[in-house]
């Protein structure tokens, strides 16, 4: 048997040590030549390797200092609570301010320069909010309908819509003990625990049957936002069958009974009761 055959074993486990050929040629002739070491054992490189796992990126540690600024502290409920306010006092103010024309132009023959104060005190128009309510609806449809096509059944569709998320959701008030809120239609842009807060049409969109009125509240003339309570209040919506855009279903909720965090209702579990006292 020749040396090479004998050594070819050594050779690879040293090929793991060391990159040139010549070195670890080198070292096996030093080992079996007769005026070599002739030691019996091979010195092996002590290679450090790094054990530890690659991290992510997320919990890579950053080393510098980063300045967070007081607008990025803001969490964004803070942020959409300052501007449902701060709306809602335009839109007082600008509600005084048509009163306050129309005590003084008695006759109507001055009529008061609406749209003008609408972007001066920037009101949420009820039509760039309208986009919003599609993609809700697709997610509705996505909800009750089997791949766009055959409706599944009412047990399976009522608990998928308790837990749903209705930003985006058209809803009208059907009854109310406050009078004055029934009819109103709008876009809910938050939904709240104990309210929805609407976006809504301006004039005569602003209810059912305000299509015929020629004469219209401040309210209805700033249209903007509204916070409808949901105890004592039955709101209904309608979702589109997507086989038919002129077929749709509508569904009605009991405000008295969805007084709960949206975050939270998709584990609670609704049981059937008395909803007398709902108004």
């Amino acid at each position: 048997m020749s040396l090479q055959q004998d050594t070819e074993l050594e050779k690879h486990l040293l090929s793991r040590c060391y990159d040139s050929q010549s070195k670890i040629v080198e070292l096996l002739q030093d080992r079996y030549s007769v005026t070599g070491s002739q030691k019996s054992t091979i010195l092996f490189k002590n290679i450090v390797t790094d054990t530890k796992k690659p991290r992510s990126l997320l919990h890579q540690e950053n080393t510098q200092p980063t300045k967070i600024t007081q607008e990025r502290k803001k969490t964004t409920r803070q942020v959409l609570r300052e501007y449902i306010s701060g709306t809602l006092n335009n839109q007082r103010k600008l509600i005084k301010k048509i009163q306050s024309h129309n005590r003084k132009n008695t006759t109507g023959h001055q009529p008061f320069p609406i749209h003008q104060y609408l972007q001066k005190y920037k009101i949420p128009n009820f039509d760039d909010f309208f986009q919003m309510n599609k993609l809700w609806q697709k997610y509705a449809q996505d909800l009750i309908f089997q791949n766009g096509n055959s409706m599944q059944s009412l047990s399976s569709i009522l608990p998928r819509l308790t837990a749903a998320d209705f930003n985006g959701c058209l809803l009208t008030v059907l009854q109310s003990r406050n009078t004055n809120v029934i009819g109103t239609r709008g876009i809910v842009v938050w939904d709240a625990q104990h309210s929805f807060i609407l976006v809504v049409p301006r004039n005569e969109d602003s209810k059912e049957w305000n299509e015929e009125k020629s004469r219209f509240s401040p309210s209805e003339m700033v249209g903007g936002l509204k916070v409808i309570p949901k105890k004592h209040t039955m709101f209904g919506f309608d979702i589109i069958d997507p086989r038919n855009e002129n077929d749709c279903y509508g569904f009605t909720i009991v405000g008295s009974r969805f007084e709960i965090r949206s975050v939270e209702r998709s584990g609670k579990k609704f049981k059937n009761h008395s909803v007398d006292d709902i108004l």
